[in-house]
């Protein structure tokens, strides 16, 4: 069975940390969050992993680089597994969200349907990207261990792909900076198992 340790990347430093490049916000990690990555590496240390792949933003990168230089892996970066794309929602307050993008904003609230954010993504076009992501990591990384590290949003939606709920659920999931998921899949049924769902820092050992 392929198995996939997904991680939302740790506590980021608040502030304008404007990309443009990726178009949106790229705060790095905190100091904070760069104590608690480390962390990491008492819970995957004996799970002989093999690839570890990260998304376009520093803070997974930065999450994961104590991991990576323990394991003596270098992560790679797939876009797939950048945030949803919350196009010109990104830095907005919800005071301005609900000014500017009302009928936007009533859609979201609703959570009864999926939407496009303005500029950005649909959920169902970002849930498109993480199958596409898996399909292609489970065939190519057939019976190994790989990490992803990612963002709360992705991680919603990889949630609604495996369990086959409507993309607008993802805001039924709560998920921790640093927590960790496990996934595998099962070739036999082609179908994913859920085997562990936002493990937490607290729970991991010192």
């Amino acid at each position: 069975m392929t198995t996939f340790y997904i991680i939302r990347h740790a506590e980021k430093e608040k502030g304008d940390f404007y990309n443009p490049l990726l178009r949106h916000q790229d705060e790095p990690v905190s100091q904070v969050g760069r104590q608690n990555a480390i962390r990491l590496w008492s819970y995957l240390c004996d799970k002989q992993i093999s690839t570890i792949y990260i998304s376009a933003y520093q803070r997974t990168r930065q999450t994961i680089e104590h991991v990576a230089a323990q394991s003596g892996i270098s992560p790679v970066i797939d876009e797939r597994l950048n945030e949803i794309d919350n196009g010109c929602f990104d830095g907005l307050s919800e005071e301005e969200i609900q000014r500017l993008y009302p009928e936007i904003w009533k859609v979201f609230i609703e959570r009864s349907a999926d939407f496009r954010f303005p500029e950005g993504e649909t959920g169902e076009e970002a849930s498109q990207r993480i199958a596409s992501l898996l399909e292609e990591k489970q065939q190519t990384h057939r019976n190994e261990n790989l990490i992803f590290v990612s963002h709360e949003g992705w991680i919603r939606l990889l949630m609604c792909h495996i369990m086959d709920l409507p993309v607008y659920r993802r805001w039924d999931f709560h998920y921790d900076f640093c927590g960790i998921t496990e996934i595998g899949y099962q070739p036999l049924y082609q179908s994913w198992k859920l085997i562990r769902f936002n493990q937490k820092l607290s729970m991991l050992p010192t």
